[in-house]
Protein backbone atom coordinates (compact mmCIF):
# COMPACT_ATOMS: atom_id res chain seq x y z
CA UNK A 1 0.00 0.00 0.00
CA UNK A 2 2.75 2.19 1.17
CA UNK A 3 4.66 1.33 -2.25
CA UNK A 4 1.59 2.48 -4.37
CA UNK A 5 1.33 5.48 -2.78
CA UNK A 6 4.80 6.48 -3.10
CA UNK A 7 4.56 5.32 -6.80
CA UNK A 8 1.90 7.68 -7.13
CA UNK A 9 2.93 10.55 -5.69
CA UNK A 10 5.99 10.34 -8.16
CA UNK A 11 3.52 10.12 -11.17
CA UNK A 12 2.47 13.39 -10.09
CA UNK A 13 5.49 14.59 -9.69
CA UNK A 14 6.84 13.73 -12.89
CA UNK A 15 3.48 14.88 -14.49
CA UNK A 16 4.16 18.76 -12.92
CA UNK A 17 7.37 19.12 -13.71
CA UNK A 18 8.03 17.48 -16.91
CA UNK A 19 5.44 19.50 -19.35
CA UNK A 20 7.27 22.40 -16.89
CA UNK A 21 9.90 21.95 -19.30
CA UNK A 22 8.77 21.91 -23.08
CA UNK A 23 7.26 25.55 -22.93
CA UNK A 24 10.81 26.86 -22.41
CA UNK A 25 11.51 24.96 -25.82
CA UNK A 26 8.65 26.26 -27.48
CA UNK A 27 9.53 29.63 -26.43
CA UNK A 28 13.46 29.49 -27.65
CA UNK A 29 12.45 27.80 -30.40
CA UNK A 30 9.72 30.50 -31.55
CA UNK A 31 12.14 32.81 -30.92
CA UNK A 32 14.63 31.64 -33.09
CA UNK A 33 12.44 31.11 -35.82
CA UNK A 34 11.22 35.02 -34.88
CA UNK A 35 14.70 36.30 -35.41
CA UNK A 36 15.61 34.23 -38.79
CA UNK A 37 11.84 36.02 -40.04
CA UNK A 38 13.11 39.51 -38.76
CA UNK A 39 15.97 39.16 -40.44
CA UNK A 40 14.11 38.35 -43.62
CA UNK A 41 12.07 40.78 -43.70
CA UNK A 42 14.42 43.28 -42.56
CA UNK A 43 16.46 42.83 -45.35
CA UNK A 44 13.58 42.51 -48.02
CA UNK A 45 12.08 46.60 -46.65
CA UNK A 46 15.72 48.02 -46.81
CA UNK A 47 16.17 46.91 -50.22
CA UNK A 48 12.69 48.58 -50.91
CA UNK A 49 13.22 51.09 -48.74
CA UNK A 50 16.60 51.82 -50.80
CA UNK A 51 15.98 50.77 -53.54
CA UNK A 52 19.34 48.75 -53.43
CA UNK A 53 19.69 45.02 -53.19
CA UNK A 54 19.64 43.79 -49.52
CA UNK A 55 19.96 40.11 -48.75
CA UNK A 56 20.89 37.23 -46.20
CA UNK A 57 22.82 34.76 -45.96
CA UNK A 58 21.41 31.40 -44.31
CA UNK A 59 23.92 28.83 -43.27
CA UNK A 60 21.65 26.12 -41.46
CA UNK A 61 25.05 23.80 -40.59
CA UNK A 62 26.08 26.92 -38.26
CA UNK A 63 22.18 27.56 -37.40
CA UNK A 64 23.03 31.37 -38.36
CA UNK A 65 21.50 34.06 -40.43
CA UNK A 66 23.54 37.29 -41.69
CA UNK A 67 21.79 40.24 -43.58
CA UNK A 68 24.69 41.72 -46.24
CA UNK A 69 24.15 44.70 -48.89
CA UNK A 70 25.86 43.61 -52.48
CA UNK A 71 28.21 45.78 -54.39
CA UNK A 72 26.95 45.83 -57.64
CA UNK A 73 29.67 47.10 -59.23
CA UNK A 74 31.73 43.72 -59.24
CA UNK A 75 30.57 40.74 -61.36
CA UNK A 76 29.72 38.40 -59.64
CA UNK A 77 28.55 41.04 -56.99
CA UNK A 78 30.70 41.33 -54.20
CA UNK A 79 28.47 40.32 -50.54
CA UNK A 80 29.22 43.08 -47.88
CA UNK A 81 28.09 42.16 -44.56
CA UNK A 82 28.34 45.61 -42.68
CA UNK A 83 23.86 46.26 -42.48
CA UNK A 84 23.37 46.97 -38.71
CA UNK A 85 20.54 46.01 -37.05
CA UNK A 86 18.42 48.98 -36.65
CA UNK A 87 17.74 48.52 -32.57
CA UNK A 88 20.71 46.86 -31.16
CA UNK A 89 23.18 49.08 -33.87
CA UNK A 90 25.91 45.76 -34.20
CA UNK A 91 26.05 44.03 -37.27
CA UNK A 92 22.76 42.23 -38.30
CA UNK A 93 23.90 38.93 -37.75
CA UNK A 94 22.02 36.22 -35.58
CA UNK A 95 24.29 32.68 -34.47
CA UNK A 96 21.71 30.81 -32.22
CA UNK A 97 24.79 28.78 -31.13
CA UNK A 98 25.77 32.22 -29.53
CA UNK A 99 22.29 33.39 -28.54
CA UNK A 100 21.29 33.91 -25.00
CA UNK A 101 17.68 32.95 -25.19
CA UNK A 102 16.82 31.61 -28.67
CA UNK A 103 18.34 27.86 -29.61
CA UNK A 104 17.34 24.96 -32.02
CA UNK A 105 18.68 21.75 -31.94
CA UNK A 106 19.01 21.94 -35.77
CA UNK A 107 18.33 23.72 -38.76
CA UNK A 108 17.35 21.99 -42.40
CA UNK A 109 16.93 23.92 -45.24
CA UNK A 110 15.33 24.07 -48.92
CA UNK A 111 16.23 25.92 -51.68
CA UNK A 112 14.74 25.83 -54.81
CA UNK A 113 15.56 28.80 -57.59
CA UNK A 114 14.34 28.80 -61.14
CA UNK A 115 17.59 28.59 -62.84
CA UNK A 116 21.03 27.68 -62.13
CA UNK A 117 22.36 29.75 -58.77
CA UNK A 118 25.61 29.67 -57.89
CA UNK A 119 25.38 30.66 -54.55
CA UNK A 120 22.03 29.63 -52.83
CA UNK A 121 22.57 30.07 -49.58
CA UNK A 122 22.96 33.93 -50.31
CA UNK A 123 19.56 35.57 -51.23
CA UNK A 124 18.79 39.01 -52.18
CA UNK A 125 15.38 41.12 -52.93
CA UNK A 126 15.53 43.82 -55.15
CA UNK A 127 14.17 47.58 -54.86
CA UNK A 128 10.68 45.92 -55.76
CA UNK A 129 11.01 43.30 -52.89
CA UNK A 130 11.30 40.04 -54.99
CA UNK A 131 13.88 37.54 -53.99
CA UNK A 132 16.58 36.28 -55.95
CA UNK A 133 19.70 34.13 -56.32
CA UNK A 134 22.56 36.32 -55.50
CA UNK A 135 24.41 34.97 -58.26
CA UNK A 136 23.48 35.13 -61.02
CA UNK A 137 21.26 38.19 -59.72
CA UNK A 138 18.91 37.03 -62.44
CA UNK A 139 17.57 34.23 -60.76
CA UNK A 140 14.16 34.23 -58.93
CA UNK A 141 13.83 32.03 -55.91
CA UNK A 142 11.22 29.45 -55.91
CA UNK A 143 11.04 28.60 -53.09
CA UNK A 144 12.61 28.97 -49.27
CA UNK A 145 12.27 27.19 -46.19
CA UNK A 146 13.78 27.00 -42.85
CA UNK A 147 12.85 24.45 -40.65
CA UNK A 148 13.81 24.51 -37.09
CA UNK A 149 14.17 21.42 -34.50
CA UNK A 150 14.61 21.81 -30.76
CA UNK A 151 13.71 18.32 -29.47
CA UNK A 152 10.07 17.30 -30.73
CA UNK A 153 9.27 20.62 -31.59
CA UNK A 154 9.66 22.08 -35.00
CA UNK A 155 8.54 25.48 -36.68
CA UNK A 156 8.82 26.27 -40.37
CA UNK A 157 9.51 30.00 -41.58
CA UNK A 158 9.12 29.74 -45.37
CA UNK A 159 9.95 33.20 -47.21
CA UNK A 160 7.50 33.35 -50.50
CA UNK A 161 8.98 33.20 -53.82
CA UNK A 162 6.44 35.86 -55.76
CA UNK A 163 5.66 38.29 -52.49
CA UNK A 164 8.98 38.22 -50.27
CA UNK A 165 6.53 37.32 -47.69
CA UNK A 166 7.97 35.66 -44.24
CA UNK A 167 5.83 33.51 -42.51
CA UNK A 168 6.23 31.15 -39.78
CA UNK A 169 4.07 28.16 -39.15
Amino acid sequence: MELTIIVFIIGVMAAVVIPGSTPGNQKKLDLAAQEFAAAMRFARSEAMRLGEPRGFRQESSQKRIRVFRADTGTSPWTVIYDVYHPVSKKLYDIDLNSHASAGADSLSHTRVYRGTCNMPANVYFDASGVPRCADPSTVLLQQFDVTFTLGSYSRLLRLDSISGRVSIQ
